[in-house]
């Protein structure tokens, strides 16, 4: 894709959900399983080496990219069932994430650099709006580092893979399927990269990361150089 198509698409994806009716758990659920569907169809004809298969060095292959997608949930997962814990406390609903936590960065920058600006960042990211976020990691324009903790593990296969991305989305929709308070609305987790998301804004991060691995995925499948059956 162009850098030309890549800023038109960040626009109008922008735009559309600008104008977009407000977003619940329920249908941020919903278009969860309509991405997870997406994902799984475009592993229909891919064989074991083609899905094992790495387009240069250092890149991953779509089993490293699946595996991602996976941990990246998994996390988010983790972050909205502490929520609902503190919710059943009695306690406030907030997880606040320092960049130790979930080392999100982006290249050429200097990690002093970013533990300096965090608090800064901090304060910024209450002025961005989660639509904003959710398209600059949607439409990959800005390059980032992916955090440790959703690293791809060694000893991957296609079908494990298929298998835990069903299992994921389930236990995703089984975690959200007795309603929030306020539709999750005031349940909040912060980071200074990732900035404030609730409920809502963080089942729109997993969607939207899902959509640009997506675009990488079907980069590989496309490649000449992909082996062939």
């Amino acid at each position: 894709m162009s850098q030309t198509h890549s800023i038109e698409g960040f626009v109008s994806g922008l735009v559309k959900q600008f104008t977009s009716r407000p977003d619940t758990v329920a249908s941020e659920i919903s278009r969860l399983r309509v991405i997870r569907r997406q994902t799984l169809g475009l592993l229909t004809y891919l064989t074991e080496e083609q899905a094992s298969w790495s387009p240069k060095a250092g890149a991953w292959s779509v089993l490293q990219v699946l595996d991602h997608i996976i941990l990246f949930e998994g996390l988010y997962r983790e972050a909205i069932g502490k929520l609902i814990e503190l919710v059943k406390q009695g306690r406030k609903a907030e997880i606040k994430y320092s960049l130790s936590d979930i080392d999100v960065s982006m290249p050429g920058v200097p990690k002093a650099v970013w533990t300096a600006m965090e608090i800064p960042l901090d304060f910024a990211n209450n002025f961005i709006p989660a639509v904003v976020r959710q398209t600059i990691i949607r439409f990959p324009i800005v390059a980032a580092t992916s955090p440790k903790i959703a690293d791809p593990r060694p000893g991957l296969t296609l079908v494990s893979m298929r298998e835990q991305l069903g299992e994921a989305a389930r236990l995703t929709a089984e975690l959200l399927a007795t309603p929030l308070p306020d539709d999750g609305q005031n349940m909040k987790v912060s980071h200074p990269i990732l900035g404030v998301n609730n409920v809502v804004d963080l089942l729109g991060l997993i969607a939207a990361h899902e959509e640009r691995h997506q675009r990488q995925i079907r980069d590989v499948l496309m490649n000449p150089r992909l082996p062939r059956p």
